[in-house]
């Protein structure tokens, strides 16, 4: 049974496989943002700093001792511009769900927990980006109830 919580500091190494997995993923969607490295936008360090940093909230989605998935959220006050109303937000800078455990729900867990977190914290609501190439996760955020607030749209030279 899969369990979600708090991530830990003794969590941070396999936070990071996945991490790998991700990054590997979004390389090869597109390699022409992406650079030709194989360290992911996270250390094992940048996670144990982000698991004791209070603007930050890090789940883990574990199956005894196994991190089966990870969702890692930041905490935005404020406006974007000065044009723009000012809200407290829940930023979803990543969630990964293990290959070898998608589609048992894990996820969508670690969503609602987000969620819970988010209200419980005074936020109006949750964002995220994702890129147009990764059709799987974005065919799961709509089912998990998000929808398209903006944009980036691109014309390569």
């Amino acid at each position: 049974m899969t369990e979600i919580r708090k991530a830990e500091k003794k969590q941070a190494a396999q936070i990071v496989g996945l991490l790998e997995y991700i990054f590997a993923l979004h390389k090869k969607g597109r390699p022409d943002v992406f650079a030709d490295t194989d360290s992911p936008k996270y250390t094992e360090e940048d996670v144990c700093r982000l698991i004791d940093d209070e603007k930050t909230v890090i789940l883990s989605a574990l199956d005894k001792d196994e991190v089966t998935g990870y969702l890692i959220a930041k905490f935005k006050d404020g406006a974007a511009a000065k044009h723009i109303k000012s809200v407290r937000t829940l930023y979803v800078d990543d969630l990964c769900v293990k290959e070898t455990h998608k589609r048992e729900g894990i996820g969508t867990a670690l969503f609602e927990e987000a969620k819970r977190i988010a209200r419980e914290n005074g936020c109006e609501r949750i964002e995220l980006n994702v890129w147009a190439f990764n059709k799987d996760a974005i065919e799961f955020y709509k089912k998990t109830g998000l929808s398209v607030s903006r944009m980036t749209m691109e014309y390569k030279l």
